[in-house]
Protein backbone atom coordinates (compact mmCIF):
# COMPACT_ATOMS: atom_id res chain seq x y z
CA UNK A 1 0.00 0.00 0.00
CA UNK A 2 3.06 2.26 0.95
CA UNK A 3 4.55 1.58 -2.36
CA UNK A 4 1.86 2.13 -4.71
CA UNK A 5 1.26 5.74 -2.44
CA UNK A 6 4.92 6.49 -3.06
CA UNK A 7 4.05 5.47 -7.17
CA UNK A 8 1.50 7.91 -7.26
CA UNK A 9 3.19 10.89 -5.47
CA UNK A 10 6.32 10.15 -8.44
CA UNK A 11 3.43 10.45 -10.92
CA UNK A 12 2.43 13.54 -9.42
CA UNK A 13 5.66 14.79 -9.09
CA UNK A 14 6.77 13.95 -12.78
CA UNK A 15 3.85 15.34 -14.36
CA UNK A 16 3.77 18.61 -12.78
CA UNK A 17 7.73 18.78 -13.86
CA UNK A 18 6.56 18.18 -17.88
CA UNK A 19 4.35 20.97 -17.15
CA UNK A 20 6.71 22.97 -15.69
CA UNK A 21 9.32 22.38 -18.49
CA UNK A 22 6.17 23.20 -20.90
CA UNK A 23 5.54 26.19 -19.43
CA UNK A 24 8.84 27.45 -19.45
CA UNK A 25 9.37 26.34 -23.41
CA UNK A 26 6.47 27.93 -24.34
CA UNK A 27 7.63 31.65 -22.15
CA UNK A 28 10.80 31.08 -23.89
CA UNK A 29 8.84 31.63 -27.13
CA UNK A 30 6.94 34.15 -26.12
CA UNK A 31 9.90 36.47 -24.62
CA UNK A 32 11.50 36.00 -27.87
CA UNK A 33 8.72 36.84 -29.85
CA UNK A 34 8.46 40.17 -27.75
CA UNK A 35 12.26 41.29 -29.13
CA UNK A 36 14.72 39.19 -26.59
CA UNK A 37 17.31 37.76 -27.39
CA UNK A 38 17.55 33.64 -26.49
CA UNK A 39 20.11 34.09 -23.74
CA UNK A 40 18.11 36.98 -22.48
CA UNK A 41 14.98 34.99 -22.28
CA UNK A 42 16.71 31.91 -20.97
CA UNK A 43 18.87 34.25 -18.30
CA UNK A 44 15.08 35.68 -17.33
CA UNK A 45 13.43 32.84 -17.04
CA UNK A 46 15.90 31.50 -14.66
CA UNK A 47 16.17 34.36 -12.74
CA UNK A 48 12.45 33.92 -12.01
CA UNK A 49 13.46 30.39 -10.68
CA UNK A 50 16.56 31.60 -9.19
CA UNK A 51 16.02 35.40 -7.36
CA UNK A 52 19.70 37.03 -6.15
CA UNK A 53 22.26 35.28 -7.80
CA UNK A 54 25.45 35.57 -9.70
CA UNK A 55 26.38 35.85 -12.93
CA UNK A 56 28.56 32.62 -12.39
CA UNK A 57 25.48 30.71 -11.03
CA UNK A 58 23.20 31.66 -13.51
CA UNK A 59 25.41 30.61 -16.59
CA UNK A 60 24.82 27.14 -14.90
CA UNK A 61 21.37 27.24 -14.15
CA UNK A 62 20.58 28.69 -17.77
CA UNK A 63 23.08 26.71 -19.42
CA UNK A 64 24.19 30.00 -20.91
CA UNK A 65 28.08 30.33 -21.83
CA UNK A 66 30.20 32.48 -20.32
CA UNK A 67 31.00 34.94 -23.03
CA UNK A 68 27.31 35.54 -23.69
CA UNK A 69 26.26 35.60 -19.77
CA UNK A 70 27.19 39.25 -18.62
CA UNK A 71 25.82 40.69 -22.11
CA UNK A 72 22.19 38.86 -22.01
CA UNK A 73 21.87 40.41 -18.32
CA UNK A 74 23.31 44.18 -19.00
CA UNK A 75 20.35 43.85 -21.80
CA UNK A 76 18.00 42.88 -19.88
CA UNK A 77 19.21 45.52 -17.15
CA UNK A 78 18.75 48.54 -20.09
CA UNK A 79 14.89 46.69 -20.59
CA UNK A 80 14.39 46.80 -16.94
CA UNK A 81 13.73 43.71 -16.32
CA UNK A 82 16.31 43.03 -13.59
CA UNK A 83 17.93 44.81 -11.11
CA UNK A 84 21.56 44.66 -10.27
CA UNK A 85 23.00 44.64 -6.75
CA UNK A 86 26.29 46.31 -6.36
CA UNK A 87 28.83 44.16 -4.92
CA UNK A 88 32.13 41.04 -5.78
CA UNK A 89 30.10 39.63 -7.41
CA UNK A 90 27.59 41.70 -8.83
CA UNK A 91 23.52 39.76 -7.87
CA UNK A 92 20.81 40.06 -10.37
CA UNK A 93 17.56 39.81 -9.70
CA UNK A 94 13.95 39.62 -11.79
CA UNK A 95 11.09 41.67 -11.50
CA UNK A 96 7.72 40.10 -11.24
CA UNK A 97 6.82 38.89 -14.35
CA UNK A 98 3.53 41.86 -14.25
CA UNK A 99 6.15 44.83 -13.23
CA UNK A 100 8.62 43.28 -16.11
CA UNK A 101 6.18 42.79 -18.89
CA UNK A 102 4.42 46.37 -18.25
CA UNK A 103 8.02 48.25 -19.01
CA UNK A 104 8.72 45.87 -21.71
CA UNK A 105 4.94 47.09 -23.12
CA UNK A 106 6.22 50.51 -23.05
CA UNK A 107 9.22 50.14 -24.67
CA UNK A 108 7.45 48.51 -27.28
CA UNK A 109 4.54 51.35 -27.69
CA UNK A 110 7.63 53.86 -27.78
CA UNK A 111 9.45 51.65 -29.96
CA UNK A 112 6.30 51.27 -32.12
CA UNK A 113 5.41 55.36 -32.11
CA UNK A 114 8.55 55.88 -33.17
CA UNK A 115 8.36 54.23 -36.28
CA UNK A 116 4.87 55.25 -37.20
CA UNK A 117 6.34 58.99 -37.17
CA UNK A 118 9.46 57.70 -39.05
CA UNK A 119 6.87 56.37 -41.86
CA UNK A 120 4.77 59.36 -41.63
CA UNK A 121 8.09 61.56 -42.40
CA UNK A 122 9.30 59.22 -44.90
CA UNK A 123 5.68 59.67 -46.35
CA UNK A 124 5.86 63.44 -46.62
CA UNK A 125 9.43 63.33 -48.29
CA UNK A 126 8.62 60.54 -50.94
CA UNK A 127 5.30 62.27 -52.24
CA UNK A 128 6.68 64.64 -54.19
CA UNK A 129 8.94 62.41 -55.96
CA UNK A 130 5.75 60.38 -56.48
CA UNK A 131 3.92 63.42 -57.78
CA UNK A 132 7.06 64.79 -59.80
CA UNK A 133 7.00 61.12 -61.51
CA UNK A 134 3.31 59.47 -62.00
CA UNK A 135 1.63 62.81 -61.82
CA UNK A 136 2.82 65.09 -64.10
CA UNK A 137 -0.70 66.92 -64.43
CA UNK A 138 -0.60 67.71 -60.48
CA UNK A 139 1.32 70.64 -59.33
CA UNK A 140 2.51 70.27 -55.84
CA UNK A 141 1.12 73.72 -53.28
CA UNK A 142 2.96 74.14 -49.84
CA UNK A 143 0.24 75.70 -47.32
CA UNK A 144 2.46 78.54 -44.93
CA UNK A 145 0.85 79.49 -41.37
CA UNK A 146 1.72 82.82 -39.88
CA UNK A 147 3.05 85.81 -40.66
CA UNK A 148 5.99 85.84 -39.68
CA UNK A 149 6.71 82.62 -41.92
CA UNK A 150 4.94 83.81 -44.80
CA UNK A 151 7.38 86.71 -44.85
CA UNK A 152 10.40 84.60 -44.11
CA UNK A 153 9.28 82.76 -47.38
CA UNK A 154 8.82 85.27 -49.13
CA UNK A 155 12.09 86.57 -48.68
CA UNK A 156 13.67 83.32 -49.25
CA UNK A 157 11.95 83.14 -52.46
CA UNK A 158 13.53 86.74 -53.37
CA UNK A 159 16.92 85.93 -52.46
CA UNK A 160 16.58 82.86 -55.69
CA UNK A 161 15.53 85.39 -58.11
CA UNK A 162 17.70 86.01 -61.38
CA UNK A 163 15.66 87.82 -63.59
CA UNK A 164 12.64 89.52 -62.46
CA UNK A 165 10.25 89.71 -59.45
CA UNK A 166 6.74 91.52 -59.32
CA UNK A 167 5.82 91.87 -55.87
CA UNK A 168 2.17 93.05 -54.51
CA UNK A 169 2.63 94.73 -51.11
CA UNK A 170 -0.48 95.96 -49.77
CA UNK A 171 1.30 97.50 -46.40
CA UNK A 172 3.87 99.53 -45.81
CA UNK A 173 5.59 97.74 -42.85
CA UNK A 174 5.47 94.87 -45.14
CA UNK A 175 7.63 97.03 -47.59
CA UNK A 176 9.75 98.48 -44.89
CA UNK A 177 10.63 94.83 -43.79
CA UNK A 178 11.29 93.56 -47.53
CA UNK A 179 13.00 96.80 -48.93
CA UNK A 180 16.34 96.24 -48.20
CA UNK A 181 15.80 92.46 -49.84
CA UNK A 182 14.92 93.92 -53.18
CA UNK A 183 17.72 96.99 -52.77
CA UNK A 184 19.72 93.76 -52.96
CA UNK A 185 18.43 92.23 -55.88
CA UNK A 186 18.56 95.94 -57.74
CA UNK A 187 21.57 95.55 -57.42
CA UNK A 188 21.80 92.09 -59.07
CA UNK A 189 20.46 93.21 -62.34
CA UNK A 190 17.46 91.55 -61.45
CA UNK A 191 14.04 93.81 -62.56
CA UNK A 192 12.01 94.96 -59.82
CA UNK A 193 8.31 95.27 -60.49
CA UNK A 194 6.15 96.39 -57.36
CA UNK A 195 2.21 96.63 -57.13
CA UNK A 196 1.29 99.56 -54.24
CA UNK A 197 -1.84 101.25 -52.77
CA UNK A 198 -2.10 104.73 -53.14
CA UNK A 199 -2.03 105.16 -49.02
CA UNK A 200 1.50 104.10 -49.07
CA UNK A 201 2.50 104.94 -52.96
CA UNK A 202 3.82 108.44 -51.99
CA UNK A 203 5.98 107.16 -49.29
CA UNK A 204 8.46 105.16 -51.52
CA UNK A 205 11.17 106.13 -53.71
CA UNK A 206 9.54 105.28 -57.53
CA UNK A 207 12.39 105.85 -59.33
CA UNK A 208 14.72 103.04 -57.57
CA UNK A 209 12.52 100.14 -59.17
CA UNK A 210 12.15 98.80 -62.68
CA UNK A 211 7.99 99.61 -62.49
CA UNK A 212 5.84 100.61 -60.25
CA UNK A 213 2.04 100.52 -60.51
CA UNK A 214 -1.02 101.67 -58.54
CA UNK A 215 -3.13 98.98 -57.33
CA UNK A 216 -7.25 99.35 -57.55
CA UNK A 217 -9.31 98.99 -54.47
CA UNK A 218 -10.03 95.54 -55.75
CA UNK A 219 -6.05 94.16 -55.45
CA UNK A 220 -4.86 96.47 -52.63
CA UNK A 221 -4.88 94.01 -50.05
CA UNK A 222 -2.73 91.73 -52.15
CA UNK A 223 0.46 90.54 -50.97
CA UNK A 224 1.82 88.34 -54.11
CA UNK A 225 5.79 87.64 -55.06
CA UNK A 226 6.26 86.46 -58.10
CA UNK A 227 9.75 85.42 -59.13
CA UNK A 228 11.54 84.37 -62.64
CA UNK A 229 7.66 83.94 -63.97
CA UNK A 230 7.73 80.39 -62.45
CA UNK A 231 7.33 80.81 -58.51
CA UNK A 232 4.58 82.48 -56.14
CA UNK A 233 3.42 82.97 -52.83
CA UNK A 234 0.16 84.58 -52.01
CA UNK A 235 -0.75 85.10 -49.30
CA UNK A 236 -4.25 85.86 -47.79
CA UNK A 237 -6.16 87.25 -44.56
CA UNK A 238 -2.04 88.45 -44.09
CA UNK A 239 -3.58 91.24 -41.43
CA UNK A 240 -5.29 88.53 -39.23
CA UNK A 241 -4.40 85.54 -37.42
CA UNK A 242 -5.39 83.53 -39.87
CA UNK A 243 -2.87 84.42 -42.27
CA UNK A 244 -1.55 81.88 -44.47
CA UNK A 245 -0.11 81.71 -48.19
CA UNK A 246 0.24 78.82 -50.81
CA UNK A 247 3.68 78.21 -52.28
CA UNK A 248 3.79 76.92 -55.84
CA UNK A 249 5.26 76.70 -59.33
CA UNK A 250 1.52 76.12 -60.58
CA UNK A 251 1.46 77.44 -64.33
CA UNK A 252 -2.26 78.51 -64.04
CA UNK A 253 -1.60 80.20 -60.74
CA UNK A 254 1.32 81.96 -62.22
CA UNK A 255 0.33 83.18 -65.11
CA UNK A 256 -3.06 84.36 -62.94
CA UNK A 257 -0.44 86.42 -60.81
CA UNK A 258 1.07 87.97 -63.73
CA UNK A 259 -1.84 89.45 -65.05
CA UNK A 260 -3.41 91.22 -61.75
CA UNK A 261 0.02 93.06 -62.41
CA UNK A 262 -0.73 93.59 -65.97
CA UNK A 263 -4.65 94.17 -66.07
CA UNK A 264 -5.97 97.49 -65.44
CA UNK A 265 -8.62 96.15 -63.00
CA UNK A 266 -5.64 95.45 -60.46
CA UNK A 267 -3.21 98.09 -61.03
CA UNK A 268 -3.05 100.84 -62.63
CA UNK A 269 0.26 102.23 -64.82
CA UNK A 270 1.80 105.39 -63.62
Amino acid sequence: MKSLSMSRVGSVASAQGRLTSEASKSALNELRDLGLTTYEAQAYLALIRNQDVSATQLCTEASIPDSKIYFALEELHKKGLVVVSEGVPKHYRALAPKEALGKLKSMMTQHYENRVDRLNKLAILLEPLYTQKERDDVELAYVVKGFENVLTRSVELLKTANREVIVFIPELSIYDRLELHLTNLLKRGVKVRLAIPQKILKKIDRARFTEVRETTPNCESCWITLVDGRTVISSSEWDTQRCHAILTQDSVIVHMSREYFESPRCCLSS
